[in-house]
């Protein structure tokens, strides 16, 4: 078992052990290897660099709840969620938590702080379920970047994505209502080309979807509720069916 870094140094975070277990990457191991080839981090790296990275990376098994770094710590790693799912989140001085993104497989994160000066990380990163992270040296990765000008341009390509993703979401969690949010979220996770009906298997819990989109978690409660009486959704546990994705899309265009 490893600790992963220090107590929270910054925000007001409480503190929490962030401890989890490391193995050796296996650079012949398919199961941890099958997304990290052609993720677009590592899609420009010829085939000797990619295996100088490996060679320095660790496999991360961590539980629900551990944390893999907290606000304020040194940024010295980057992650891809190889299994389960990550929550990057901010606690208030009381213990509240705002869940800022919800990761899951092949999704990567903390890739941006490594091109600041002095950088740390600004939000923590937490275990929501048993998950397997692969963690990569930044110090490393930005020497492969200073040989590979390919990779570079597709590392500002992804940064200039979540960029515009990022103030899409600001847009979206200040200026419509809760209703419209969870609509846009359900909306989003139905793959191109499927009109309905169509089943969304939702991952978070509910109290995870509702800090996610600024709410309460009997406010969205209530909207499910409201969805599924008026025939938008059907409701079976962490199982959304859409049943008419127009008819769905519709809400985003009423005042509601």
């Amino acid at each position: 078992m490893g600790c992963i870094g220090a107590p929270g140094a910054a925000g007001g975070e409480p503190v929490r052990a962030a401890c989890v277990t490391l193995v050796p990457m296996a650079v012949h191991d398919p199961s941890v290897l099958a997304g990290i080839r052609t993720h677009h981090l590592f899609a420009g790296l010829a085939p000797p660099q990619l295996q100088r990275l490996l060679a320095t990376a660790h496999v991360e098994d961590a539980e629900a709840g551990q944390v893999l770094f907290d606000r304020g710590q040194p940024a010295r790693h980057f992650y891809i969620v190889i299994d389960g799912q990550v929550n990057l989140a901010l606690y208030s001085k009381t213990g509240e938590e705002k869940i800022v993104d919800i990761l899951g497989p092949g999704q990567s994160f903390a890739e941006a702080v490594m091109f600041m000066s002095g950088p740390v990380y600004p939000v923590s990163a937490v275990a929501a379920a048993s998950s397997r992270i692969a963690r990569f040296s930044s110090t490393d990765y930005i020497a492969m970047l200073r040989e590979s000008p390919e990779t570079c341009l597709r590392m500002l390509g992804h940064l200039s994505q979540r960029l515009h993703m990022r103030i899409r979401e600001i847009e979206y969690l200040t200026l419509e209502s809760a209703t419209h949010r969870l609509v846009r979220m359900i909306e989003a996770r139905i793959p191109p080309g499927l009109e309905g009906p169509v089943e969304v298997q939702l991952q978070e819990s509910r109290q995870e979807i509702a800090s996610r989109l600024s709410m309460k978690p009997e406010t969205l409660s209530r909207i499910l509720r409201h969805l599924s009486d008026n025939g938008a959704i059907e409701v079976h546990g962490r199982n959304v069916v859409v049943p008419d994705r127009t008819r769905l899309a519709s809400i985003l265009e009423s005042a509601g």
